[in-house]
């Protein structure tokens, strides 16, 4: 029976990170605004994406661990691609912003 409650307390976390992703898309209030083409909404989506990988690892490190870790590193890989092009993005309109000036 304890071996049930700890399987779904370590995905009540994964849910609650779900939610809060989901909750933080749809806000108003951002990192980044969604005012700001791509790079808002880049922020939304990453969030997003990031929770719902988490949730699919947590199911799978019961039935598949291999499985399990293949989606930890897809979620790592998005999470420093997104982190890319935002920067990337913040450094191309900092370079605009400079030639107008």
């Amino acid at each position: 029976m304890s071996g049930y409650l700890e399987k779904k307390e370590s995905h009540v976390g994964a849910w609650i990170w779900v939610v809060l992703g989901i909750i933080y898309a749809i806000s108003p209030i951002d990192l980044l605004p969604d005012a700001i083409p791509i790079a808002g909404w880049v922020d939304d989506i990453l969030i997003t994406v990031t929770g719902g990988l988490n949730l699919i690892q947590s199911y799978l490190k019961e039935s598949n661990e291999h499985l399990a870790k293949i989606v930890k590193g897809i979620k790592w890989v998005l999470i420093v691609l997104g982190i890319l092009i935002i920067a990337i993005i913040a450094l191309v309109v900092v370079g605009i912003a400079n030639l107008f000036t």
